[in-house]
C-alpha cells in the first residue's frame, strides 16, 4: 500500500524505507492484540527450536547466497556500497520487511481465522492481501497477481500452521519479494532462492524426525551417565 500511495517517497534511508513498507500489518496486529487482550501463538522460532539454528537456516543462508551473487552494478541499485555487501544488505532488508508483514498476516490474522476451513482461511487472507496492495483494476496483470497471492497464502499458510514460526513464513514471503526485484543477476538470484527454498522445505519436513533422534540420543547419554 505504501508503494502505491507514495507515502515513503521522501524516506531516503534504504533500510528504513523497506522496513516501513511492511510495518503496517505488524502495527495492526499489535493494536488488535492490545485492544482485545489476545496473545500471539507464533514466535520467531515457533516449533523449530533452537532459535539460533532456525535463524541460520532462514536468514543467514540466503544472506550468504546473495553476498556471493552481489547486486548488479547499475544506477538502480539502492544500497551504495560494495556490490557483494550490498547483496547481503538487500537480502537482510527484505527478510525484515517480510517478517514484519507476516506478523500481521500469518501470526495474527491466520490464527484469528482458525475457525474456518483451512483452504477458506487461506483464500480469505489472499483476498485481503490483494486488497491491501490496492490493486482494483480488472487487468490481466492484477488477476495474475491475485492468483500468486492465493498460491502464496496457501503455501505460507501451510508453513505457518505447521511451524508457528515468524522466521519460516517471513523467509518464504521474502523469497517472492527478492525474486521480484531487479537488483540481482537473474541466474544467480534463481540459484540462491531455489537452494534456499529446498533447504527450508527439507528443514521443516524433517525437523520432527531429526529432533526426536536428538532427544533420544540425549536421553541415552543421560541414562548411561
Amino acid at each position: 500500500m505504501t508503494t502505491k500511495t507514495g507515502l515513503l517517497d521522501h524516506v531516503d534511508n534504504t533500510f528504513l524505507n523497506i522496513c516501513l513498507r511492511g510495518v503496517g500489518p505488524t502495527i495492526g496486529a499489535l493494536v488488535a492484540l492490545k485492544t482485545f487482550g489476545l496473545k500471539l501463538t507464533y514466535s520467531f522460532q515457533g516449533k523449530l527450536k533452537p532459535l539460533l539454528l532456525s535463524a541460520f537456516v532462514f536468514v543467514v543462508i540466503p544472506i550468504i547466497g546473495f553476498a556471493i551473487v552481489g547486486v548488479k552494478e547499475s544506477e538502480n541499485v539502492i544500497v551504495r556500497s560494495n556490490v557483494y555487501l550490498a547483496g547481503a544488505k538487500l537480502c537482510f532488508y527484505f527478510i525484515i520487511y517480510a517478517m514484519l508483514e507476516e506478523i500481521g498476516w500469518r501470526a495474527f490474522l491466520q490464527e484469528q481465522l482458525g475457525f474456518l476451513n483451512k483452504y477458506l482461511k487461506y483464500a480469505v487472507i489472499g483476498t485481503l492481501w490483494f486488497i491491501w496492495h490496492l490493486n482494483f483494476g480488472l487487468t490481466i496483470s492484477n488477476l495474475i497477481f491475485l492468483l500468486v497471492l492465493y498460491f502464496g497464502s496457501w503455501g505460507m499458510g501451510i508453513v505457518g500452521d505447521k511451524t508457528k514460526s515468524i522466521l519460516a513464513v517471513g523467509a518464504f514471503h521474502a523469497l517472492y519479494n527478492l525474486f521480484s526485484v531487479d537488483y540481482f543477476d537473474p541466474k544467480g538470484k534463481i540459484i540462491v532462492l531455489s537452494l534456499s527454498a529446498v533447504i527450508w522445505i527439507l528443514y521443516i519436513v524433517f525437523y520432527d524426525s531429526i529432533s526426536k533422534r536428538v532427544l533420544n540420543w540425549k536421553q541415552k547419554q543421560y541414562d548411561e551417565n
